[in-house]
Parts: C-alpha cells; structure tokens; sequence
C-alpha cells in the first residue's frame, strides 16, 4: 500500500533589491563572485558575460580545495546578472564555486568564495523550501533601470535596480503548513563588498592575529608590488617590493580599523583587486 504525503504550499515574499552603480565597485563578473547572507540565506551573485551555456552547477565544500558536491543549479542561463539562493547552509565555513559546461560540453569553474554562517543563524532560521525551488523564485528576478541623482556632487545617472514580487513555492518535503513571508535586502555593490568581497588567495586578513597575510609562492618570478587605499580610494599604505614567498604585514600599520582596498601589482601589471579588514 503506497501513501502519499500531503503537498503544502508555501507563499514567500521576496523583497530582493539589489542595486549596480557604474563605479571603481563594479558587479563581479565571472570568475569572481560576491555573497550576502541574511536570514540564513546564502545569496550568491555573478555576472555571467557568456553565451551557448548549457548548464551552471553551484557547488560547496567545507574546506577550500576538495569534497565540493553540487547543491543545485541557477535556472536562467542568459547572459548577464545571475544569483543562486541557498537556503540551506552549513554552520562555519561554506567555500562555493560554479561550474559551466557549454553546448560543446566543455567546462569551466569559477573562482572560490568563502561564507562563514553562524550555527546561531541556522538555529534561528525559518523552515524553507528546498533550494531547488528557491532557484524558481531567483529565476523570476527582474532588471530594470532608474534615474538616480548624486546628493554630493549633483550628477544624474543611471543604475539598475532588482525588485522581486510575491512568488509562489511548494515543497512536499516540510510539514509545514502556514505560509511564510521571508523578507531579505540585499545592499547596493558597494556594501556587498564591504559585507562579503571576494577572498584573495595572496592577499588576505590572519583571523588569529588580525594582522595581513601576504602569500606568493613564485614571488622570484616577478617583482610584485601592493598598495592599500581607503574608504575614499586614497592611498594610504605601499609596499614597493614583495620578495618574499610568504610576508606578514602588521595590523599596526593602517592606524585604524575598517575595511581597505587593495590593488597587486606584477611587474607594473595588476594582477588583482581585493579587500582585507583590519580588527
């Protein structure tokens, strides 16, 4: 004798607004990526610049190189700003990366981001729908584009804004019955990166001794170079020569807290953009 469960239906209001401005913090473009989490929801974003994509994989692991399984796919594959909902993290640290295949079955993966999500944020957490209906409702995201006026400098320009409407989800999994109105706002690109900026692999804070790590394993290859700004893009610190393999930076030197930009230098090319925060 076969039973069936019953199906619930759940009706989750999205308020997602997630605003690009044509600055020096542009959204990240494959393949890099940028996250927010709030409410217990990993909301990973991309820019997606190619075409003839057949499938995109999201993928996670507890550590940064190995064991990554597949947790669900994005449902819209155009080109162009993509996001991936998950509503069903681990405690501590979730590492996450994307796989494309294209139509010639060629794959490519992207860079690696690191999301630490506080067994506290689970244990508060609401029940939700499985991600792969979640990416039902990121799927149905909308673009579209605004006025907006500077209130330092005066100057009108234009921005795009994504604002989501009421979806409805169902999953037979929970036993759950009332309806539910999840509600997450995600900053405008500028505090995304503040929030959650893309982790260097050279570049990056010690989180036991506050102090920045600067890793280079072929260091004798090049000369490397690395300069620090602030909130106001200034130039605060330079170091002029890195020349060794692995260098420790005191947190001492930047004078404050907060967040600073970072630009790597290989003989006078960039090599990356990114982001430490001194505690």
């Amino acid at each position: 004798m076969f039973l069936r469960r019953p199906l619930f239906t759940f009706f989750i209001t999205l308020s997602i607004v997630l605003s690009f401005t044509h600055s020096a913090y542009a959204q990240p473009t494959l393949p890099d990526m940028a996250n927010v989490t709030q409410n217990g929801i990993n909301i990973l974003t991309w820019t997606c610049q190619y075409d003839g994509v057949k499938s995109i994989a999201v993928q996670r692991s507890s550590d940064s190189n190995f064991n990554y399984i597949t947790i669900g796919y994005v449902r819209n594959l155009k080109k162009g700003v993509q996001y991936y909902l998950d509503g069903h993290p681990k405690a501590g640290p979730n590492w996450y990366r994307v796989k494309l295949i294209f139509g010639s079955d060629l794959s490519w993966t992207s860079n690696r981001i690191k999301v630490v999500v506080d067994s506290a944020q689970i244990a508060k957490g609401r029940v939700l729908p499985s991600n792969d209906s979640l990416q039902g409702m990121a799927a149905k995201f909308q673009t579209k584009s605004v006025s907006v006026k500077d209130s330092t400098t005066g100057i009108v320009g234009k921005k795009s804004v994504i604002i989501t409407s009421t979806v409805k989800a169902s999953d037979s999994s929970s036993k759950v019955s009332n309806g539910l109105a999840l509600s997450i706002e995600i900053p405008d690109i500028e505090n995304v990166n503040a929030y959650s900026y893309i982790k260097s692999q050279y570049v990056f804070t010690n989180p036991f001794t506050g102090h920045v790590n600067i890793e280079i394993t072929d260091v004798k290859k090049g000369v490397y170079t690395l300069e620090f700004f602030d909130s106001k893009n200034v130039k605060i610190l330079e170091v002029p020569r890195i020349s060794e393999p692995n260098v420790v930076l005191d947190k001492r030197n930047f004078q404050r807290v907060g967040m600073y930009k970072f630009e790597l230098y290989k003989d006078k090319v960039k090599l990356e953009t990114g982001y430490v925060t001194i505690y």
